[in-house]
This record gives structure tokens, sequence and C-alpha cells, in this order.
């Protein structure tokens, strides 16, 4: 027997005993001692110097956190616009391009590792979960850095055969605008994939 089998046993034979003790004394009550509970007084706001804190330090209230969310007001907006223009199809919302990468195998992963960390806000896929775009919100960026980083997300999404499109926060299509970009990133898709070939 392993040490856990042991430390099993002995655990179940001391809780037999206490439980028997216990039964012992609840069937004769008069040798049952009473209960006392005492209640420690707290109190009711910190105080510094039970902190040990310098007097001059002052507790800053701070405000209230929001709601954890997966996607902010704008990602929420235009993931039920999608839903809306393209009922038939799944979306993921916050898909790494590196699990994108993993899909197409282990060399392509390897090709993409340092797009690790770095993601699209949607993948939107059909019926058959068969990726047909990503969907980046982005701001336009005025330095070089991040329109860089862009233009490697763009570059390793289009390696995978997967168009990319953004759309600005302030500026959303609406279910009809959405419907034709996918019917294009379709035709781009397979374009894509042709080309792979």
């Amino acid at each position: 027997m392993d040490l856990l089998t042991i430390a099993l046993i002995f655990a179940a034979a001391g809780l037999a005993l206490v439980l028997l003790l216990r039964n012992k004394t609840s069937s004769n009550p008069s040798k049952i001692p009473p209960i006392t509970i005492t209640r420690k007084t707290e109190p009711k706001g910190w105080q510094q110097q039970d902190l040990g804190l310098d007097p001059g330090t002052r507790f800053v209230e701070m405000p209230k956190r929001q709601k954890y969310r997966l996607l902010n007001d704008s990602e929420q907006e235009l993931y039920h616009r999608l839903r809306e223009a393209m009922p038939n199809m799944t979306i993921f919302s916050q898909v790494g391009v590196a699990q994108l990468a993993l899909l197409r195998g282990r060399k392509e992963a390897q090709r993409l590792a340092a797009m690790a960390g770095r993601g699209v806000d949607f993948v939107v896929c059909g019926a058959d979960f068969s990726i047909i775009a990503a969907i980046e919100i982005s701001w336009p960026t005025a330095d070089d850095s991040g329109q860089l980083a862009e233009e490697e997300k763009h570059d390793a999404l289009q390696s995978l055969g997967i168009p990319l499109i953004v759309f600005r926060p302030n500026n959303l299509p609406d279910a009809d605008a959405l419907s034709r970009e996918i019917a294009d990133a379709i035709i781009r898709r397979n374009r894509l994939e042709a080309e792979r070939e």
C-alpha cells in the first residue's frame, strides 16, 4: 500500500474514534460540558495604529471596480451586429494569432511564434467551423510601431489564408454592410486558399 492509502485509513479510523466518543457523551447528557461562546468585539473601521502605519498615512477611497467584461462597448456592439448579419455562422472573440497558426500545423505555429500574445477581436467561422475571416476593431495609429504591428498581424493572417477586416470603433458598420464585408471575405479567403495550394 502506498502512503496515501495508509493516511486515508488512519484518517478514517480517527474520525470513527471521534464519532464513537461523541456518541458516548451524547447518550449521557449530564456529562456534556456546557458550551460557552465568547465573541471578540472588533473595531468598526481600521485604525492606523493597529496596522502599524505612519500616523500621516491616509487611506484613499478607491472607486468601485467595474465588472470584468471580455468585450468592451465597441466590441460588444460589433458582436451583436455580427450575430444579426450572420445568424448561421459562429463567432469567436479574443482569439490569439498563435492559436490560428496551430490550426495549420506545427510548422506554421513555429514560423509565427513571434505573434504569441497578439490576437484578433473576432474570428468568423462557417457552420462547419471553417474560418472565414478575422475581424479587428482598431484606431488608426500615428506612430510607426503601432502601424508596423498591425501590418505584421495582417501579413501573418494572410499567410495563414485568413483575411483580416479592420473596423474603426467610431464607425462600426450595420448588419447589411457586415454581410457584404463577410461575402467579400469569403471570396478573398477562397483566393488565398487557392494561392496556398
